[in-house]
């Protein structure tokens, strides 16, 4: 999220403040600069080196007392308290920035150094001398001296024969525990509804299945009918790799992630619960696009890894792209949904991400704990997103923050028509740099500091 503190530390509101915000107005019309400072890898400097391995430890040179967080191509890595600062630094092949950013009785500091790593870094990855060991005699010979439960597995293969015989009406499939879920998910076709009797199924769900643009498969129950992977430190409450779903009502607790969408277009989850979560609440990655969750609530995240606790996210961060392609999870729509208790942001919209619309969703507490730069509601990096007409009160920092982690994105978002009711102590807007070609509608704000840091239109 790259804000600078040192900025918005300018200006109580007196005649002295009123010239010291004027020329901090024209300095945030510019890029964010580094603090300087030297950055060094293994003991030497790491600015435009080419390093040889993709491992080392990075060390700052910031002022004794200071705490240090450290950001890989915009990927968090974590925070050094104590002098020299450092921290690991592991990667592949290709360039790199390295950000660094502490906090000082002087305000916020940071510098970013770029590097790059020699492709024969890569080569390190396969350590493949142990799976020859694992796969020892004695295990394949008892494998084969039972024969019988082949024709067990043959006994079930017939109950699904006839299930499908049916093809005309799809119908509809009700089902009350785990196993008679995971079972309907996976013979599910085009038209079908799965409904959920009241009641907790606890188990790794996956929707492989496709249905049509005409004939999307439903999965849909109360919200006393709830997913969860039984703790909040492993698993995923509902993963979707089908396209063509609508999933509605339903509730998804106590997993590491709640619904986690890979490759899945044109799916749309409404009304639904997601809350007490490790990391993520709802997250649309690997391409799923087209997709929206609407009139939904989405709580309590982030409860392990907080730094991780989003709401709703949209793509991945460029150090997850695949190959350095962009995950281009474009057209997610989020609306109408309440996000409340959020310790990331109540929606966090990534590089790489084109045209969705955010609308007239309500934020309580969302982006409280500072952790990766958590502090504000909405944190846009992606290009041409419509962030309109929501509200709300609590946050870190500022209401919505746009940051440029990569040239080309964070460019041409609007903002028009939202409202902050209270508990925001930045400003309702934060724009790393003017030319961003942000558009914010000029109104009165509730926010601490104003409207926006740069002009309104």
């Amino acid at each position: 999220m790259n804000s600078s503190s040192m900025l918005r530390a300018l200006g109580a509101r007196t005649a002295a403040g009123a010239a010291i915000a004027a020329v901090a107005a024209s300095v945030l019309a510019l890029p964010a600069t580094a603090a300087p400072a030297t950055v060094l890898a293994d003991g030497a400097p790491l600015i435009d080196t080419v390093q040889p391995d993709g491992s080392f430890t990075a060390t700052v040179d910031a002022p004794a007392g200071s705490t240090v967080k450290f950001k890989l191509d915009g990927t968090y890595l974590g925070q050094d308290k104590t002098a020299p600062y450092s921290w690991p630094v592991t990667t592949r092949a290709g360039t790199h920035k390295l950000n660094a950013r502490w906090e000082t009785p002087a305000g916020r500091q940071e510098t970013t150094v770029s590097f790059s790593v020699a492709a024969a870094a890569q080569p390190v990855k396969p350590a493949a001398p142990e799976p020859g060991p694992k796969p020892a005699a004695p295990k394949p010979a008892p494998k084969p001296a039972v024969p019988k439960p082949a024709p067990k597995p043959a006994v079930p293969a017939p109950k699904p024969v006839p299930k499908p015989a049916p093809a005309a009406p799809a119908g509809v499939v009700q089902v009350s525990t785990a196993a008679a879920l995971k079972s309907a998910l996976a013979s599910a076709r085009p038209g079908q509804v799965i409904e959920l009797r009241d009641g907790r199924y606890i188990g790794a769900f996956t929707a492989s299945a496709s249905g049509t643009a005409a004939a999307p498969i439903t999965l849909r129950g109360s919200r006393n009918a709830v997913l969860s992977t039984g703790s909040t430190a492993s698993g995923y409450g509902l993963h979707v790799t089908g396209s063509n779903w609508r999933i509605t009502g339903i509730s998804v607790a106590s997993s590491a992630k709640g619904i986690v969408l890979d490759g899945s277009r044109n799916t749309v989850i409404s009304g639904v619960d997601v809350g007490t979560i490790g990391a993520e609440a709802v997250h649309f990655r690997s391409g799923s696009s087209d997709g929206a969750i609407l009139d939904s609530f989405i709580h309590d995240t982030g409860l392990k890894q907080p730094e991780y606790g989003e709401g709703v996210y949209l793509g991945s961060a460029k150090s997850n792209w695949t190959a350095g392609s962009p995950d281009r999870s474009d057209r997610i729509t989020v609306r109408g949904n309440r996000i409340t208790n959020t310790s990331a942001e109540g929606v966090d919209i990534k590089e790489g991400t084109t045209g969705g619309v955010i609308a007239g969703n309500v934020f309580t507490n969302a982006g409280m704990s500072g952790a990766n730069y958590a502090d504000s509601w909405i944190d846009v990096k992606g290009n041409g997103y419509r962030i309109e007409g929501n509200s709300g009160l609590g946050t870190k920092l500022d209401a919505f923050q746009v940051h440029s982690v990569l040239a080309g994105w964070g460019t041409g978002n609007v903002f028009t028509g939202n409202t902050v009711q209270g508990g925001v102590p930045g400003y309702e807007v934060w724009v790393q740099s003017a030319s961003l070609n942000t558009t914010i509608t000029c109104a009165s704000s509730g926010a601490a500091r104003g409207l926006s840091n740069i002009p309104c239109r």
